[in-house]
């Protein structure tokens, strides 16, 4: 194979790997339908079954989803998440892809406790987000975390030449709560 080819064949691949499978989000399901342009088929409750200690990872198809809105016609599940500054964005997987999800948890959290507990934290832009949940967890100092917002402080740069934000989703004073926190700020919790 001619290394134009396999260079191509690198370019055409490669997304189609990545298609299914999209990077930590964070948020809380809205919505899930499949089908086809023009004749989708509510699956929410079918999705939301799915969902554990916020986490959603499955095969997108119609044996799983128990519907075939389209028989013989290629389909695609459209996911909506809320994320936590209010924005919804949709998350497209065709016919036969796997789901791989980060949504909020839910559960394995008290109520009743009072210190500062990180759920979830997601550091990015544009859709592109990495986990960073067990870095903040370790950058608390006296039931505090007081850092500056940037590549250098939280490891990493997920998305270069974006201006990215950090979403958290933390319990305080019994009381789930969030927080968006632009990139080059300075974070303060609580």
């Amino acid at each position: 194979m001619t290394k134009w080819r396999a260079n191509t064949l690198t370019v055409l691949v490669f997304p189609l790997l990545l298609a299914g499978s999209v990077l930590a989000q964070g948020g809380t399901l809205v919505a899930a339908e499949f089908g086809v342009p023009g004749h989708r088929v509510d699956v929410t409750p079918q999705v939301r079954s799915m969902l554990h200690d916020g986490i959603l990872r499955f095969e997108a198809t119609r044996q799983v989803l128990g519907v075939d809105p389209a028989p013989g016609r290629p389909k695609d599940l459209v996911i909506r998440i809320r994320h936590w500054d209010g924005d919804t964005q949709e998350y497209s997987f065709p016919e036969k892809s796997m789901v791989s999800l980060e949504l909020d948890p839910d559960a394995g959290y008290d109520y009743r406790e009072r210190g500062l507990h990180i759920m979830r934290a997601y550091y990015g832009g544009e859709g592109h987000f990495v986990n960073v949940t067990e870095r903040l967890r370790h950058m608390i100092d006296d039931g505090r975390i007081h850092t500056r917002v940037d590549n250098e402080h939280l490891g990493l740069d997920p998305d270069p030449h974006v201006h990215k934000v950090l979403r958290i989703l933390y319990w305080y004073q019994g009381e789930r709560r969030n927080i968006v926190v632009p990139e080059k700020a300075v974070l303060n919790l609580p």
